[in-house]
């Protein structure tokens, strides 16, 4: 069975009647949450017992309860969000150098590649020179 909740019409004359009512209703199956509005005569049951059981339940103490209502529960008020911590405005990031210039070569041969035209060859067969590109930090070094 699924949770509902149960607005009832009761008549309260007296604090008797007020504890007998919670008394009837408390040792029905399925009943998780019981109020008494006095003012308003209205007894609010939630829980997943039969409404009618609640009203038999009613009669058998000489209450003539009228079912009002019967819907699903109200949802339980979400507990507020603790708030945020202001963060810092964020630091521009530095500007990153521009890509270092390959370095040239002194000799005028051609220089032979381990891979194929479009990429650069970093070694020359005649004069030896080996250059080394330079990595993100602008450090690098030529071997010649």
């Amino acid at each position: 069975m699924t949770v509902k909740k149960v607005d009832i019409k009761v008549d309260i004359n007296c604090g008797k009647c007020n504890s007998a009512i919670l008394e009837a209703v408390t040792e029905i199956e399925g009943v998780n949450h019981i109020s008494l509005d006095e003012e308003k005569s209205v007894l609010t049951v939630v829980g997943t017992m039969d409404p009618v059981c609640v009203a038999s339940r009613l009669r058998k103490i000489k209450q003539k309860p009228v079912i009002i209502s019967v819907g699903p529960p109200p949802k339980p008020p979400e507990p507020p969000k603790p708030p945020e911590p202001a963060k810092p405005p964020a630091a521009p990031e530095p500007a990153k150098p521009p890509p270092p210039e390959p370095p040239k070569h002194v000799c005028k041969c051609k220089p032979m590649s381990p891979y194929p035209a479009p990429y650069p060859a970093p070694y020359c067969a005649r004069c030896d020179l080996v250059s080394v590109t330079t990595y993100e930090s602008g450090s690098g070094c030529t071997i010649v």
